[in-house]
This record gives structure tokens, sequence and C-alpha cells, in this order.
């Protein structure tokens, strides 16, 4: 399904379970129907946290302030097989903050319990969701680099075009909590001793995506 490039820096922090570790992502999409996949394991049977900051801004998990302005981000989980197990699009439990240009709670939230093995997250833009429940058939807007245009309440033609009609940034950022060393899809092995931070090249961070897919029926109702 093509490569997706993008800025990308990612600093980690050991947690209190063995091996686990907290991550915490930051980067750019270059264009709207952009897809970063990532890779990561949970040893034992436990909890973790995925979240993003980048709609309504806040201090992710390793110190680091982002501010507002970023684009509705979804995040999809899918498990070994493939196979969509979670999608949060917009936050419900009332914990991420409100967006101060358009008063929404846009960024996504997940807390779940998961049991030990391998899970890879997806990260898309409101609008980009898959086209079925497994991860092979692909997302929704693939090929289609300026769909938020389109969006009714939008004015411009500009990509990253908010559903509220607000022009958003192409910037995003999250936490994964509580998981073994996250990676890309095409990494052939996480290090064992995570370093205090890991820059990705400065031009580039390329995910190899070959099969995408996640659930449709979950959209929010604006």
């Amino acid at each position: 399904m093509g490569v997706v490039t993008g800025a990308m820096v990612a600093t980690v922090g050991m947690s209190s379970a063995a091996l686990a570790v907290d991550f915490s992502f930051r980067g750019t999409f270059a264009q709207d129907d952009d897809v970063h996949l990532f890779d990561f394991s949970v040893a034992t049977e436990s909890t973790i946290t995925l979240r993003t900051y980048s709609y309504a801004g806040g201090t992710q998990a390793d110190g680091t302030g982002v501010d507002a302005g970023g684009f509705d981000p979804v995040l999809s989980l899918f498990n070994a097989d493939g196979d969509l197990i979670f999608l949060s699009d917009d936050d419900e439990s009332g914990t991420v903050a409100a967006d101060p240009t358009t008063s929404q709670t846009y960024d996504s939230f997940l807390e779940i319990d998961l049991l030990a093995g391998e899970y890879t997250l997806a990260l898309t833009q409101y609008g980009n969701f898959s086209n079925t429940t497994n991860l092979e058939d692909g997302f929704s807007q693939e090929g289609n680099g300026n769909y938020t245009s389109n969006f009714s309440r939008c004015t411009t033609d500009s990509a990253f075009c908010d559903f509220t009609g607000d022009v958003r940034t192409n910037e995003w950022a999250f936490d994964a909590i509580g998981v073994t060393p996250i990676s890309e899809p095409d990494d052939k092995e996480p290090p064992v001793d995570p370093p205090a931070k890991v820059p990705e090249p400065t031009t580039t961070a390329a995910l190899a995506v070959v099969g995408l897919g996640a659930l449709v029926k979950c959209r929010r109702k604006k």
C-alpha cells in the first residue's frame, strides 16, 4: 500500500513492570491519508494505556509539552492475527483535554487489559477508517491525500482541515504506557536496553504499509 513518511522522535523510559517501557512518540504526517504503524509486545497479561496529545495539547509521559492544534487522531489496535480489537476515535472517559480553539475533546484514549502477545497500533486521521476488521484490507482514504478539504464545514482546500472547519497542523503525539519495546514493522529486533532518547532520521521516518484494516462502524457522529 505504499510508504508513509514523516519526521518522528521517540523517547522511552522504563516502567515498573519487568521489561515494560513507557514510550512518548511525536511526529508529522505528510498528507491526510498517511498511516503510521507501530508494533509492540505485552510480556504478561497487563493493563496498557494508549493516548494522543496533539489535538488539544498536554504533557506527555516523558515530560514533553505538546502544543494544541494538531489534526484529529484515531488509534486502532490489532492483535497478532491482524484482527481489530480496539478503536479509539474520541475519548469518552473525560480524560483528555478540550481543544482551546474548537472546544472539542478529539484526542484518543485507550486504557485496556491485554493478554501477553504481539500487537500493532495504527495511527490515522479522522475520516481514514479501515475498510474491514482486519489489518490486511486497507484504510478507506488510501490515495486520497487531501480528503479533509471535502468535509462539509471546511471552507479551504488545505489538508488537515478539521470536521469543525478549523485548519489544523500535521503534527501528532502519543504515549504507549506499559508495553515492551515498540518499533516500526520493518525493524528486525527491538533494542534490549532502550536508550534515553531515540531520534529517527531527521528527514523522514519511513513505514512500510503492506496491508491495513480496522473497524468502520465506530465512526463519530458529529
